[in-house]
Protein backbone atom coordinates (compact mmCIF):
# COMPACT_ATOMS: atom_id res chain seq x y z
CA UNK A 1 0.00 0.00 0.00
CA UNK A 2 1.28 3.36 -0.61
CA UNK A 3 2.02 5.12 2.71
CA UNK A 4 2.58 8.32 4.15
CA UNK A 5 1.72 9.92 7.05
CA UNK A 6 -1.23 8.93 8.40
CA UNK A 7 -0.69 9.66 12.39
CA UNK A 8 1.09 12.86 12.54
CA UNK A 9 2.44 13.56 15.86
CA UNK A 10 1.05 12.23 18.81
CA UNK A 11 0.17 15.86 20.26
CA UNK A 12 -0.61 16.51 24.10
CA UNK A 13 -3.25 19.13 22.88
CA UNK A 14 -6.67 17.83 23.26
CA UNK A 15 -8.85 16.87 20.37
CA UNK A 16 -11.86 19.01 19.31
CA UNK A 17 -14.42 16.22 18.30
CA UNK A 18 -17.73 17.55 19.69
CA UNK A 19 -16.05 21.03 20.68
CA UNK A 20 -18.33 23.73 22.64
CA UNK A 21 -17.20 27.23 22.48
CA UNK A 22 -18.85 30.15 24.86
CA UNK A 23 -22.12 31.39 23.39
CA UNK A 24 -21.97 34.91 22.04
CA UNK A 25 -25.01 36.90 21.75
CA UNK A 26 -24.09 37.95 18.16
CA UNK A 27 -21.78 36.63 16.14
CA UNK A 28 -19.56 39.27 14.02
CA UNK A 29 -18.74 38.00 10.11
CA UNK A 30 -15.74 39.11 8.54
CA UNK A 31 -15.43 38.09 5.13
CA UNK A 32 -12.54 37.33 2.91
CA UNK A 33 -13.48 37.21 -0.69
CA UNK A 34 -16.58 39.21 -1.51
CA UNK A 35 -16.87 38.08 -5.25
CA UNK A 36 -19.59 35.82 -6.75
CA UNK A 37 -19.98 33.05 -3.50
CA UNK A 38 -18.90 35.52 -0.99
CA UNK A 39 -21.55 38.48 -2.10
CA UNK A 40 -24.50 36.37 -1.71
CA UNK A 41 -23.43 35.07 1.55
CA UNK A 42 -23.21 38.71 2.82
CA UNK A 43 -26.73 38.96 1.78
CA UNK A 44 -27.95 35.55 3.51
CA UNK A 45 -25.83 36.77 6.87
CA UNK A 46 -27.80 39.95 6.20
CA UNK A 47 -31.35 37.63 7.01
CA UNK A 48 -30.07 35.44 9.65
CA UNK A 49 -30.48 36.68 13.73
CA UNK A 50 -27.58 37.26 15.55
CA UNK A 51 -25.37 37.81 12.51
CA UNK A 52 -23.30 41.12 12.18
CA UNK A 53 -21.27 42.00 9.02
CA UNK A 54 -18.83 43.70 10.30
CA UNK A 55 -15.29 43.36 8.06
CA UNK A 56 -14.68 42.52 4.18
CA UNK A 57 -12.32 41.79 2.43
CA UNK A 58 -11.39 41.22 -1.32
CA UNK A 59 -8.65 42.08 -4.27
CA UNK A 60 -11.65 43.50 -6.45
CA UNK A 61 -12.87 47.10 -4.51
CA UNK A 62 -16.01 47.29 -7.41
CA UNK A 63 -16.81 43.53 -4.73
CA UNK A 64 -16.05 45.22 -1.87
CA UNK A 65 -18.34 48.39 -3.24
CA UNK A 66 -21.29 45.76 -4.10
CA UNK A 67 -21.14 44.05 -0.75
CA UNK A 68 -21.23 46.95 1.13
CA UNK A 69 -23.92 48.04 -0.86
CA UNK A 70 -26.18 44.93 0.22
CA UNK A 71 -24.87 45.46 3.97
CA UNK A 72 -26.73 48.97 3.64
CA UNK A 73 -29.77 47.42 1.96
CA UNK A 74 -30.30 45.56 5.00
CA UNK A 75 -30.24 48.78 7.64
CA UNK A 76 -26.48 47.43 8.81
CA UNK A 77 -23.76 49.76 9.66
CA UNK A 78 -20.78 49.98 6.95
CA UNK A 79 -18.49 47.50 7.32
CA UNK A 80 -14.79 48.48 7.74
CA UNK A 81 -13.40 47.42 4.43
CA UNK A 82 -9.34 46.01 3.41
CA UNK A 83 -7.70 45.12 0.19
CA UNK A 84 -5.44 41.87 -0.56
CA UNK A 85 -3.20 40.08 1.03
CA UNK A 86 -2.29 42.65 4.03
CA UNK A 87 -5.88 43.57 4.26
CA UNK A 88 -7.15 40.07 5.16
CA UNK A 89 -4.66 39.80 7.30
CA UNK A 90 -5.58 42.71 9.07
CA UNK A 91 -9.24 41.53 8.76
CA UNK A 92 -8.36 38.59 10.92
CA UNK A 93 -6.23 40.48 13.89
CA UNK A 94 -9.29 43.04 14.59
CA UNK A 95 -10.99 42.01 18.05
CA UNK A 96 -14.12 43.10 16.96
CA UNK A 97 -14.11 39.62 14.54
CA UNK A 98 -15.65 36.33 15.51
CA UNK A 99 -15.93 34.34 12.21
CA UNK A 100 -13.50 34.58 9.21
CA UNK A 101 -15.56 33.89 6.37
CA UNK A 102 -13.72 32.67 3.41
CA UNK A 103 -14.36 32.66 -0.22
CA UNK A 104 -11.51 33.03 -1.96
CA UNK A 105 -10.02 30.73 -4.44
CA UNK A 106 -8.86 27.00 -3.30
CA UNK A 107 -5.00 27.27 -2.98
CA UNK A 108 -5.79 30.12 -0.63
CA UNK A 109 -8.34 28.38 1.69
CA UNK A 110 -6.29 26.83 4.08
CA UNK A 111 -3.02 29.49 4.36
CA UNK A 112 -6.35 32.19 5.44
CA UNK A 113 -7.98 29.53 7.63
CA UNK A 114 -5.00 28.79 9.61
CA UNK A 115 -3.90 32.81 10.17
CA UNK A 116 -8.09 33.32 11.49
CA UNK A 117 -7.22 30.46 14.02
CA UNK A 118 -3.99 31.70 15.38
CA UNK A 119 -5.89 35.01 15.66
CA UNK A 120 -8.24 33.29 17.79
CA UNK A 121 -11.19 33.31 15.26
CA UNK A 122 -13.46 30.81 14.05
CA UNK A 123 -13.42 29.93 10.71
CA UNK A 124 -16.02 28.82 7.74
CA UNK A 125 -13.85 28.18 4.83
CA UNK A 126 -15.50 27.23 0.97
CA UNK A 127 -14.71 23.49 -0.14
CA UNK A 128 -11.82 22.57 -0.73
CA UNK A 129 -11.13 23.54 2.45
CA UNK A 130 -7.46 22.59 1.64
CA UNK A 131 -5.79 20.81 -1.13
CA UNK A 132 -3.03 18.60 0.29
CA UNK A 133 -2.29 16.09 2.98
CA UNK A 134 -0.28 18.70 4.57
CA UNK A 135 -2.65 21.82 4.62
CA UNK A 136 -5.37 19.25 6.32
CA UNK A 137 -3.02 18.11 9.06
CA UNK A 138 -2.31 21.89 9.60
CA UNK A 139 -5.89 22.98 10.00
CA UNK A 140 -6.69 19.95 12.63
CA UNK A 141 -3.35 20.74 14.63
CA UNK A 142 -4.04 24.40 14.71
CA UNK A 143 -8.07 24.10 15.37
CA UNK A 144 -6.44 21.83 18.42
CA UNK A 145 -3.92 23.84 19.96
CA UNK A 146 -6.58 27.03 19.49
CA UNK A 147 -10.17 25.07 20.50
CA UNK A 148 -11.19 26.77 17.54
CA UNK A 149 -13.89 25.63 15.05
CA UNK A 150 -13.09 25.30 11.43
CA UNK A 151 -16.08 24.19 9.11
CA UNK A 152 -16.17 23.89 5.41
CA UNK A 153 -19.30 25.42 3.98
CA UNK A 154 -20.45 21.92 2.02
CA UNK A 155 -23.94 23.36 1.47
CA UNK A 156 -25.03 19.97 -0.02
CA UNK A 157 -24.94 18.38 3.70
CA UNK A 158 -28.38 20.39 4.07
CA UNK A 159 -30.06 19.33 1.01
CA UNK A 160 -33.41 18.14 1.75
CA UNK A 161 -33.36 14.51 0.30
CA UNK A 162 -29.86 13.92 1.82
CA UNK A 163 -31.26 15.00 5.66
CA UNK A 164 -34.27 12.96 5.59
CA UNK A 165 -32.05 10.32 4.64
CA UNK A 166 -29.55 11.06 7.67
CA UNK A 167 -32.85 11.11 10.15
CA UNK A 168 -33.51 7.78 8.53
CA UNK A 169 -30.57 6.17 9.22
CA UNK A 170 -30.18 7.59 12.44
CA UNK A 171 -33.42 6.04 13.00
CA UNK A 172 -32.03 2.84 11.90
CA UNK A 173 -34.82 2.73 9.16
CA UNK A 174 -31.91 1.05 6.75
CA UNK A 175 -30.30 -0.87 8.67
CA UNK A 176 -26.44 -1.16 9.00
CA UNK A 177 -24.98 1.00 6.02
CA UNK A 178 -22.66 -1.66 3.82
CA UNK A 179 -22.02 0.52 0.87
CA UNK A 180 -22.74 4.03 -0.33
CA UNK A 181 -21.95 6.14 -3.79
CA UNK A 182 -21.29 9.55 -4.25
CA UNK A 183 -19.80 11.58 -7.51
CA UNK A 184 -19.54 14.76 -8.47
CA UNK A 185 -21.10 14.66 -12.08
CA UNK A 186 -21.40 18.27 -13.71
CA UNK A 187 -21.08 19.04 -17.46
CA UNK A 188 -18.53 22.02 -17.80
CA UNK A 189 -17.66 21.96 -20.74
CA UNK A 190 -18.65 25.38 -22.09
CA UNK A 191 -17.57 27.26 -18.74
CA UNK A 192 -14.16 25.44 -19.07
CA UNK A 193 -13.56 26.56 -22.69
CA UNK A 194 -14.94 30.05 -21.60
CA UNK A 195 -12.85 30.48 -18.45
CA UNK A 196 -15.81 32.28 -17.13
CA UNK A 197 -19.22 32.56 -15.13
CA UNK A 198 -20.32 35.53 -14.33
CA UNK A 199 -18.44 37.46 -11.78
CA UNK A 200 -15.80 34.32 -11.56
CA UNK A 201 -13.03 34.13 -13.84
CA UNK A 202 -12.62 30.66 -13.92
CA UNK A 203 -9.23 31.13 -15.50
CA UNK A 204 -7.64 32.42 -12.91
CA UNK A 205 -7.53 29.32 -11.09
CA UNK A 206 -9.70 26.49 -11.40
CA UNK A 207 -9.22 25.84 -14.65
CA UNK A 208 -5.62 25.86 -14.29
CA UNK A 209 -6.14 23.49 -11.33
CA UNK A 210 -9.04 21.37 -13.23
CA UNK A 211 -6.40 20.95 -16.15
CA UNK A 212 -2.81 19.61 -13.83
CA UNK A 213 -4.54 17.27 -11.99
CA UNK A 214 -5.60 13.96 -12.42
CA UNK A 215 -7.25 12.88 -9.23
CA UNK A 216 -10.69 13.82 -7.97
CA UNK A 217 -10.11 17.46 -7.36
CA UNK A 218 -13.47 18.13 -5.91
CA UNK A 219 -14.92 15.56 -3.82
CA UNK A 220 -17.06 16.76 -0.93
CA UNK A 221 -20.46 17.69 -2.98
CA UNK A 222 -21.05 14.08 -3.11
CA UNK A 223 -18.61 12.71 -0.30
CA UNK A 224 -20.24 15.29 2.58
CA UNK A 225 -23.65 14.01 3.10
CA UNK A 226 -22.72 10.21 2.34
CA UNK A 227 -19.59 10.69 5.12
CA UNK A 228 -22.25 11.86 7.96
CA UNK A 229 -25.01 9.28 7.10
CA UNK A 230 -21.84 6.56 7.36
CA UNK A 231 -20.84 8.60 10.78
CA UNK A 232 -17.55 8.74 9.44
CA UNK A 233 -14.58 9.69 12.89
CA UNK A 234 -18.40 8.91 14.91
CA UNK A 235 -18.15 5.63 14.92
CA UNK A 236 -16.17 4.38 12.25
CA UNK A 237 -13.18 6.02 10.10
CA UNK A 238 -11.85 6.10 6.20
CA UNK A 239 -9.17 4.17 5.79
CA UNK A 240 -7.79 3.31 2.34
CA UNK A 241 -8.39 4.56 -1.41
CA UNK A 242 -8.19 3.24 -4.79
CA UNK A 243 -8.52 5.66 -7.87
CA UNK A 244 -8.06 5.69 -11.41
CA UNK A 245 -8.75 8.21 -13.84
CA UNK A 246 -9.51 7.99 -17.63
CA UNK A 247 -7.48 9.29 -20.58
CA UNK A 248 -7.22 13.26 -21.89
CA UNK A 249 -10.20 13.60 -24.09
CA UNK A 250 -10.23 17.08 -26.61
CA UNK A 251 -8.26 19.31 -25.62
CA UNK A 252 -4.79 17.26 -24.19
CA UNK A 253 -3.69 20.45 -21.97
CA UNK A 254 -6.56 19.18 -19.74
CA UNK A 255 -6.89 16.17 -17.82
CA UNK A 256 -8.60 13.89 -15.29
CA UNK A 257 -11.29 13.81 -17.87
CA UNK A 258 -12.98 10.86 -15.44
CA UNK A 259 -12.07 9.47 -11.75
CA UNK A 260 -13.33 6.33 -9.85
CA UNK A 261 -12.06 5.86 -6.65
CA UNK A 262 -13.16 3.44 -3.99
CA UNK A 263 -12.80 3.85 -0.60
CA UNK A 264 -13.12 1.03 2.33
CA UNK A 265 -13.30 1.86 6.39
CA UNK A 266 -12.07 0.63 9.12
CA UNK A 267 -15.31 -1.65 9.69
CA UNK A 268 -14.79 -2.74 6.30
CA UNK A 269 -17.78 -0.78 4.38
CA UNK A 270 -17.08 1.07 0.80
CA UNK A 271 -17.58 3.76 -0.77
CA UNK A 272 -17.89 4.65 -4.56
CA UNK A 273 -16.89 8.19 -5.33
CA UNK A 274 -16.65 9.49 -8.45
CA UNK A 275 -15.35 13.09 -10.53
CA UNK A 276 -16.80 14.18 -14.03
CA UNK A 277 -17.00 17.69 -15.20
CA UNK A 278 -15.64 17.56 -18.83
CA UNK A 279 -18.35 15.03 -20.73
CA UNK A 280 -21.55 15.63 -21.84
CA UNK A 281 -23.24 13.46 -18.37
CA UNK A 282 -26.51 14.77 -16.47
CA UNK A 283 -26.11 16.25 -13.22
CA UNK A 284 -25.27 14.12 -9.71
CA UNK A 285 -23.69 13.26 -6.93
CA UNK A 286 -25.23 9.72 -6.61
CA UNK A 287 -25.92 10.32 -3.01
CA UNK A 288 -26.55 6.15 -2.43
CA UNK A 289 -27.03 4.82 0.67
CA UNK A 290 -27.31 0.60 0.80
CA UNK A 291 -27.91 -0.96 4.31
CA UNK A 292 -29.29 -4.24 4.94
CA UNK A 293 -33.02 -2.82 5.90
CA UNK A 294 -32.82 -0.67 2.88
CA UNK A 295 -31.85 0.96 -0.03
CA UNK A 296 -32.04 5.37 -1.24
CA UNK A 297 -30.52 6.76 -3.57
CA UNK A 298 -31.04 10.42 -4.96
CA UNK A 299 -30.22 10.15 -9.02
CA UNK A 300 -31.00 10.49 -11.80
CA UNK A 301 -34.45 10.36 -9.59
CA UNK A 302 -35.28 9.56 -5.76
CA UNK A 303 -35.97 6.31 -5.40
CA UNK A 304 -36.08 3.93 -2.25
CA UNK A 305 -36.57 0.22 -1.81
CA UNK A 306 -36.68 -1.66 1.44
CA UNK A 307 -36.12 -5.29 2.79
CA UNK A 308 -39.36 -6.82 3.08
CA UNK A 309 -39.61 -6.32 -0.56
CA UNK A 310 -37.03 -4.88 -2.19
CA UNK A 311 -38.63 -5.32 -5.77
CA UNK A 312 -40.90 -2.69 -5.00
CA UNK A 313 -39.19 0.14 -5.84
CA UNK A 314 -40.68 3.35 -4.00
CA UNK A 315 -40.38 6.64 -6.49
CA UNK A 316 -42.57 9.67 -7.85
CA UNK A 317 -45.22 10.62 -5.00
CA UNK A 318 -44.52 7.68 -2.55
CA UNK A 319 -40.92 8.75 -2.43
CA UNK A 320 -41.56 12.53 -1.57
CA UNK A 321 -43.90 11.23 0.87
CA UNK A 322 -41.12 9.26 2.43
CA UNK A 323 -38.68 12.07 2.25
CA UNK A 324 -41.46 14.38 4.13
CA UNK A 325 -41.94 11.64 6.75
CA UNK A 326 -38.57 11.46 7.53
CA UNK A 327 -38.24 15.37 7.02
CA UNK A 328 -35.37 16.65 9.56
CA UNK A 329 -36.15 19.52 11.60
CA UNK A 330 -33.28 21.87 10.10
CA UNK A 331 -35.18 21.73 6.95
CA UNK A 332 -38.62 22.39 8.92
CA UNK A 333 -36.76 25.12 10.39
CA UNK A 334 -34.98 26.91 7.54
CA UNK A 335 -36.14 25.86 4.03
CA UNK A 336 -39.03 28.20 3.75
CA UNK A 337 -37.47 31.59 4.64
CA UNK A 338 -34.33 30.12 2.38
CA UNK A 339 -36.01 29.75 -0.60
CA UNK A 340 -37.74 32.82 -0.11
CA UNK A 341 -34.42 34.72 0.08
CA UNK A 342 -32.24 32.34 -2.12
CA UNK A 343 -34.36 30.14 -4.64
CA UNK A 344 -32.91 26.75 -5.40
CA UNK A 345 -29.53 27.83 -3.26
CA UNK A 346 -32.16 27.79 -0.18
CA UNK A 347 -30.09 25.16 1.44
CA UNK A 348 -26.93 28.00 1.32
CA UNK A 349 -29.08 29.65 3.98
CA UNK A 350 -29.85 26.47 6.29
CA UNK A 351 -25.99 25.85 6.30
CA UNK A 352 -25.00 29.75 7.24
CA UNK A 353 -28.58 29.47 10.01
CA UNK A 354 -27.15 26.39 11.69
CA UNK A 355 -23.60 27.91 11.92
CA UNK A 356 -24.73 30.95 13.74
CA UNK A 357 -27.14 29.42 15.48
CA UNK A 358 -24.46 26.92 16.79
CA UNK A 359 -21.85 29.34 17.57
CA UNK A 360 -25.04 32.09 19.38
CA UNK A 361 -25.48 28.64 21.68
CA UNK A 362 -22.04 27.31 22.28
CA UNK A 363 -22.97 23.98 20.31
CA UNK A 364 -21.03 21.79 18.45
CA UNK A 365 -20.96 22.73 14.85
CA UNK A 366 -22.99 20.43 12.27
CA UNK A 367 -19.81 19.68 10.66
CA UNK A 368 -16.21 20.14 12.18
CA UNK A 369 -12.58 20.36 11.14
CA UNK A 370 -11.96 16.38 10.99
CA UNK A 371 -15.28 16.94 8.23
CA UNK A 372 -12.81 19.22 6.48
CA UNK A 373 -9.85 17.49 6.46
CA UNK A 374 -10.93 14.01 6.00
CA UNK A 375 -12.74 14.93 2.72
CA UNK A 376 -10.66 17.56 1.15
CA UNK A 377 -7.66 15.23 1.72
CA UNK A 378 -8.91 13.46 -0.97
CA UNK A 379 -7.96 15.69 -3.59
CA UNK A 380 -4.31 14.73 -3.08
CA UNK A 381 -4.87 10.90 -2.43
CA UNK A 382 -7.11 9.96 -5.13
CA UNK A 383 -4.38 11.65 -7.46
CA UNK A 384 -1.97 9.58 -5.62
CA UNK A 385 -3.29 6.14 -6.39
CA UNK A 386 -4.63 7.52 -10.27
CA UNK A 387 -0.94 8.41 -10.88
CA UNK A 388 0.49 4.92 -10.09
CA UNK A 389 -2.77 3.40 -11.84
CA UNK A 390 -5.08 2.59 -8.78
CA UNK A 391 -2.60 1.69 -6.01
CA UNK A 392 -4.29 1.46 -2.40
CA UNK A 393 -3.42 4.70 -0.42
CA UNK A 394 -3.96 5.45 3.77
CA UNK A 395 -5.98 7.95 4.46
CA UNK A 396 -5.20 9.59 7.82
CA UNK A 397 -6.66 9.38 10.55
CA UNK A 398 -7.33 12.96 11.70
CA UNK A 399 -8.56 11.85 14.96
CA UNK A 400 -5.43 10.18 15.81
CA UNK A 401 -7.79 7.63 17.21
CA UNK A 402 -10.25 9.88 19.07
CA UNK A 403 -13.54 8.95 16.74
CA UNK A 404 -13.17 5.17 18.91
CA UNK A 405 -13.76 7.62 22.08
CA UNK A 406 -17.20 9.73 21.17
CA UNK A 407 -20.49 8.51 20.79
CA UNK A 408 -22.30 9.99 17.80
CA UNK A 409 -23.83 13.30 18.83
CA UNK A 410 -25.62 14.73 15.58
Amino acid sequence: MNSIDTTRRADSVQHVLQLRCAPMECVRIGFVGVGARGRLAVERMMNIEGAEVVALCDFIEENIVASCDIVARYGGVRPTTAMGEQGWRALCEMESVDLIYISTDWLSHARIALYAMQCGKHVAVEVPAAMTVEECWQLVDTAERYRRHCMMLENCCYDDFELALLNMVQQGVLGDIVHAEASYIHDLRRRISSNDEGHRLWVNWQVDYMASHIGNIYPTHGLGPVALAMGIHRRDRMKSIVSVSSHMVGDESFRGTMNSSIITTEHGRTILLQHCIALPRPYSRSFMLSGTEGYAQKYPQPVMAFAEDSEHLIVGDECRAMVEQYRHPFVAEYEERGRELCGRRWIDYVMDSRLIYCLRNGLPLDMDVYDAAEWSSLVELTERSAATGGAPVEIPDFTRGAWREVQEGR
